[in-house]
């Protein structure tokens, strides 16, 4: 749509480097957020390893 109208290939330019921008942006927040996730698992399995059990004797 923005093809039809007079001038604005500086504009579609701005949109697709945003656009790619965004993405790497989304992508590295993914990795992060699934980094974090391993290292709260771990901390807490630390945590609950720490803790005295709670088994009955049987």
């Amino acid at each position: 749509m923005l093809g039809d109208i007079a001038g604005t290939g500086p504009l579609r330019e701005a949109l697709e480097t945003t656009n790619t921008l965004l993405a790497q942006v989304l992508e590295e927040l993914k990795r992060v957020n699934g980094d974090g996730l391993v290292t709260v698992a771990q901390e807490l399995r630390a945590i609950q390893d720490a803790l005295p059990s709670t088994e009955k004797a049987a």
